[in-house]
């Protein structure tokens, strides 16, 4: 079954809520005060079936006084139903509601001209010119206007085909790529039951025994039992008017303008971006630093404009801007919000958000604003490449984008795959991966070249820059976890080397200048010829008339590529001297020698000895059998 809501709009005593009743049968009069003064105060609802189509109606207050609870009632609606009085006219709440319903982007809906009952035809038809003409620039231009009267019946049946019709064109709601999301318009306690929560599901399903969050704050409940206008159920969808029986909270757990959120990492803002329409009808225009009250889905608060994408903006114009909240607030790419003056009350501006996790715009910067772009669907792959850019070398997950936007992970996977199909963005090689802007990696990529050429600049020979300290200096801290996916992309670019732990340039395992490749040589012929007597690096570089450290980094680098050899960790033997010793042990006529066998033989000393024979097991030359070592026979 389709389900569509309407959400009432018009003058106090205009009818609204008798209309609803001679609909559906339901009085949304619900508190003792409203039936004994005759006006509505809070919500009220009701719902009337036609074949496969559910309408529900939530009837507003249209006392000046009450415009807040009407904003929290036309938060979860699809389409309005403005009733207007034949016998009075357009009224300034007329006007209101009808500017908070086109803020809200509410499409349109159906036009009741009530109360024709206590008016002559000719009277009839002029409210009813007049009401067109008025509505002729408003999302109601093409609305049929359905003369009604909830009293003698009178064109009854004619708007309960025109609201079907309606419905049925109307946008569907998003649920499959979306998680459950309802405004909470009404908390109460029931015995037996405890505390219940109603209000209008505005995304995705939900299902008896499901986890949900109250958004902000993150308390975690569990859902006992869901009704749909008294009907018990063991699932709902959007559009639906949901109560709902929550598992362990209190009355006092919860309240109107909070969220039922399916369970998942949202984050709760204090400062909303979004694209800002201030009224022609406003009475001057809107500035930084100006204290209003925010409206968005069922909540209301204190805010104040931070940021303007201009100085100001004139009654009529739009603009980007960002709010700051006194409080935070649950909020996603899309929402909309209706902005009024404290004092003296009235609805001046609106909005629809276009951003709620964007950091605070430098004021200097404030123009770039404009640049923002769209929540819209279509717009998806601008938008998540937009917000991949601002993370900068931090950047972001597929997770991570779908919470900000507020849908499902799998609903960016096309988004990201043309992001990625057009080289814009790269994915790491990280679980989850992570996406980062190719601007972003090609400027590393300059940034890591003059930091290797600062690095090794004048040096003759290094064994590398520690990988932890080279990532230091180019990344930021937040990046700094992703250091080893950064420098392998770097390698794969051919900008470095990575050997144990730490950055050379391309093509070696070791810095080595001309003037170290040449003492490079020089050192390797020492401990050639030095044989079994050479010194440690420090009496090398006195022979060889150059530095000590400079001679330590070449002889790493020879015990690297194999052509030194570090016994016991101290002792420093040419490669070539210990493979001639091996040789010599295979034609050595005996199967098995002692320790003063081998000294005796090769002339060297037990300090020495004991290691050159480790090595000589280590390379299966020989194998220890007790006080001897027995020769391996190469076949």
């Amino acid at each position: 079954m389709e389900h569509v809501v309407f959400g009432t709009a018009g003058h106090i005593d205009h009818g609204k809520t008798t209309l609803v009743k001679a609909l559906t049968g339901t009085d949304c009069d619900r508190l003792p005060e409203e039936r004994d003064r005759g006006i509505t105060i809070d919500l009220g609802f009701a719902q009337v079936s036609s074949g496969d189509m559910q309408l529900h109606f939530v009837d507003v207050p249209g006392h000046e006084r009450l415009v807040h609870t009407m904003i929290a009632g036309a938060s979860g609606i699809d389409l309005a139903l403005l009733v207007v009085a034949a016998d009075e006219g357009i009224m300034p709440q007329t006007r209101e509601h009808l500017e908070v319903i086109r803020l809200m982007g509410v499409p349109g809906g159906a036009v009741a001209l009530t109360k024709i009952d206590t008016v002559d035809d000719e009277l009839a038809e002029l409210a009813a010119e007049e009401l067109k003409e008025f509505l002729a620039e408003t999302p109601f231009a093409d609305a049929p206007i359905v003369p009604v009267s909830a009293v003698t019946g009178r064109g009854l049946d004619e708007l309960s085909m025109v609201l079907v019709s309606q419905a049925r064109s109307a946008r569907p709601r998003q649920m499959d790529d979306r998680p459950f999301r309802e405004a909470v318009d009404r908390v109460f306690s029931l015995t037996g039951a405890g505390t219940v929560v109603t209000g209008t599901s505005l995304w995705g399903r939900l299902k008896v025994g499901s986890e949900i969050m109250i958004m902000p704050g993150g308390v975690r409940s569990r859902v006992r039992r869901l009704h749909v206008h008294g009907q018990e159920r063991e699932a709902v969808e959007a559009g639906e008017r949901v109560a709902m029986n929550l598992v362990g909270l209190g009355r006092t757990d919860v309240e109107r303008g909070q969220q039922v959120m399916a369970v998942g990492d949202w984050k709760p803002t204090r400062m909303v971006t979004l694209r800002l329409e201030v009224l022609k009808s406003a009475p001057h225009p809107l500035g930084e630093g100006d204290e209003l009250e925010l409206h968005a889905l069922s909540d209301r608060m204190p805010a104040r404009i931070d940021r303007l994408s201009r100085s100001s903006v004139a009654p009529g114009e739009s603009a980007a801007a960002q709010i700051s909240l006194s409080e935070p607030m649950q909020l996603f790419p899309g929402d909309r919000v209706v902005l009024r003056r404290p004092a003296p009350v009235n609805t001046f501006a609106g909005g629809v958000v276009l951003d709620a996790q964007l950091r605070r715009w430098r004021r200097r910067d404030r123009a770039g604003l404009e640049a923002l772009p769209s929540s819209r669907r279509g717009a998806w792959p601008d938008l998540l490449g937009w917000w991949i850019d601002q993370a900068g070398l931090e950047g972001a997950t597929a997770h991570r984008l779908a919470v900000r936007l507020g849908v499902l992970d799998g609903a960016v996977e096309a988004a990201i795959g043309r992001l990625l199909e057009g080289g814009t963005v790269v994915a790491l090689p990280t679980q989850p991966a992570t996406l980062v802007g190719t601007a972003h990696l090609d400027r590393l990529t300059e940034e890591a070249k003059k930091e290797l050429e600062r690095r090794f600049k004048g040096v003759e020979v290094s064994a590398g820059v520690p990988t932890r300290d080279f990532a230091a200096a180019l990344l930021p801290k937040k990046a700094r976890d992703l250091a080893g996916p950064y420098l392998e992309e770097l390698r794969q670019r051919g900008v470095l080397e990575l050997s144990e732990g730490r950055v050379v340039p391309p093509g070696s395992d070791r810095h080595m200048s001309a003037l170290g490749e040449e003492l490079a040589r020089r050192v390797e012929v020492f401990y050639r010829e030095k044989a079994f007597e050479a010194p440690g690096p420090g009496e090398a570089a006195t022979e060889l008339d150059s530095k000590p450290a400079t001679v330590e980094g070449i002889c790493t680098f020879l015990v690297q590529r194999g052509r030194l050899v570090r016994l016991d960790g101290k002792f420093l033997i040419h490669r070539a001297v210990l493979d001639e010793v091996a040789r010599k042990i295979q034609e050595w006529d005996c199967e098995s020698f002692a320790v003063g066998e081998f000294k005796e033989r090769f002339g060297l000393t037990r300090k020495l000895a004991i290691p050159v024979l480790e090595w000589l097991d280590s390379e299966r030359v020989t194998v220890r059998m007790g006080n001897q070592r027995k020769i391996i026979r190469r076949s």
